[in-house]
C-alpha cells in the first residue's frame, strides 16, 4: 500500500501542508483541535516520518548511544533496560554497544556512533580511550561509575562504591571474620579501585593489618573466582570471610567452598556486590551490597536529555547514590 503523503493529510485534515508539517515537528502555531485532527488521519493511515530527512531538517537523529562493557552481566543489562525505558517514550531510538571490555573494540566503535549522528552516549563504566574520542566530536556524555581523570564538564552519576566497599568488609568482621579475602577485578577502574578502598578503610577502622596476599586482582568472570579460591584452599592459605566486589565472583567463590566441603556461613563467609537477581537464589543465598540499577540509568538519562536539550545545569557535576546492605544466609 501507498504511503500517504503530507499534501494528502492535509488535504483530510482541511489545513495546509506547513500545518502538518509543523504538528510533526511539535513546532507550535495550531490549535489542539488541529492537532488532534491531523494526528487522528496520521492514526488511521500509519503515518511515519521519514527519521533521516528529519535528522537532516532538525540535526538531530532522536537517537542514544549507550556503551557497556559486556550486555550479558545482568548489572549493565539492567542498567541500559533503566535507559531504554527512559529514552523510548521521549520519542528516541537506542543503540547498545557491547565492548567486551576489548581496547580494539573501543577504539573502533566511536567511528559508529559518530557516523550514526547519535545525539549523546552514555558510558557504562566506559574507558577514556572512548570518552575522550567522543568529546573531540562534541557529543554530550554521561557517565555511570566512572570519574577518574574525567574533565568537569562531563556529568557522571555512580553508587558509593567506597561506603559499599566497607560496609561489605564491615559485615564480615561483625560476623567474627579475621582473615579477609578480597577479590576484584583486575583491571585498574574507578568502581573497582573504590571498592577495594573501603575494604581497606574498614580493616583499618577496626584494628586490622591489610594481608597483601589475601586481596586477589583476577580476570572478571564467574571461573576465574572459583579457581582463584580454589587455589587459596590447595596454599592451606587460612581465611574465613571473602569480599568479592562483584555477586557474578562471589558465586563462584561459593561454588570453590562448597566443592571442598567448606560450610558457608559457619567455615568461611561471603559478601557480594550488585545484588543482581541470581545472587537471591544463589546457595546459599547471598549477602551483598545493593547498586540501584535503575536510578543510575534513569537518572543518567535525565541527566544526558537536559545536555542534548543545551539545558543549563547545576550543582556538582558528579551525583552519589546510596548503596544498601543486603543480609542474607552466607554471614548469618
Amino acid at each position: 500500500m501507498a504511503t500517504i503523503t503530507i499534501k494528502e493529510i492535509a488535504n483530510l485534515a482541511g489545513v495546509s501542508t506547513a500545518t502538518v508539517s509543523r504538528v510533526l515537528n511539535e513546532s507550535g502555531g495550531y490549535s489542539e483541535e488541529t492537532k488532534q485532527r491531523v494526528l487522528e488521519i496520521l492514526r488511521q493511515n500509519n503515518y511515519q516520518t521519514n527519521v533521516v530527512a528529519k535528522s537532516l531538517r532538525t540535526k538531530q537523529s532522536k537517537t542514544v548511544g549507550v556503551i557497556v562493557p559486556d550486555i550479558t552481566n545482568e548489572y549493565y543489562a539492567r542498567i541500559a533496560l533503566a535507559i531504554e525505558n527512559f529514552f523510548v517514550p521521549n520519542g528516541y531510538s537506542i543503540f547498545i554497544y557491547n565492548t567486551s571490555e576489548d581496547s580494539a573494540k573501543e577504539r573502533l566503535l566511536i567511528r559508529d556512533v559518530v557516523a550514526r549522528g547519535v545525539d549523546g552516549l552514555i558510558s557504562i563504566s566506559g574507558t577514556m580511550n572512548v570518552l575522550n574520542e567522543a568529546k573531540k566530536h562534541g557529543l554530550p556524555i554521561v557517565c555511570i561509575n566512572r570519574r577518574e581523570t574525567l574533565s568537569e564538564e562531563v556529568r557522571v552519576i555512580e553508587s558509593d562504591n567506597f561506603r559499599g566497599g566497607f560496609m561489605a568488609t564491615e559485615e564480615l568482621l561483625r560476623q567474627g571474620c579475621r582473615n579477609i579475602v578480597l577479590i576484584r577485578n583486575r583491571r585498574d577502574n574507578f568502581p573497582m579501585n573504590e571498592r577495594h578502598r573501603g575494604y581497606c578503610e574498614a580493616l583499618k577502622t577496626y584494628g586490622f593489618e591489610i594481608d597483601k596476599n589475601l586481596v586477589r586482582p583476577i580476570i572478571f568472570d564467574v571461573h576465574y573466582a572459583t579457581e582463584c579460591i580454589e587455589q587459596l584452599i590447595r596454599a592451606d592459605v587460612t581465611f574465613d570471610g571473602i569480599f568479592a566486589c562483584a555477586d557474578l565472583m562471589a558465586i563462584g567463590a561459593l561454588k570453590a567452598l562448597r566443592d571442598h566441603q567448606k560450610r558457608v556461613p559457619q567455615d568461611v563467609k561471603v559478601v557480594g556486590f550488585d545484588n543482581i537477581n541470581f545472587s537471591e537464589h544463589s546457595y546459599p543465598p547471598l549477602t551483598t551490597i545493593e547498586q540501584d540499577k535503575e536510578t543510575l540509568g534513569t537518572k543518567a538519562s535525565q541527566t544526558l536529555l537536559s545536555l542534548m536539550e543545551d539545558k543549563e545545569l547545576s550543582g556538582e557535576t558528579t551525583t552519589v547514590l546510596p548503596v544498601t546492605l543486603i543480609k542474607r544466609e552466607t554471614t548469618l
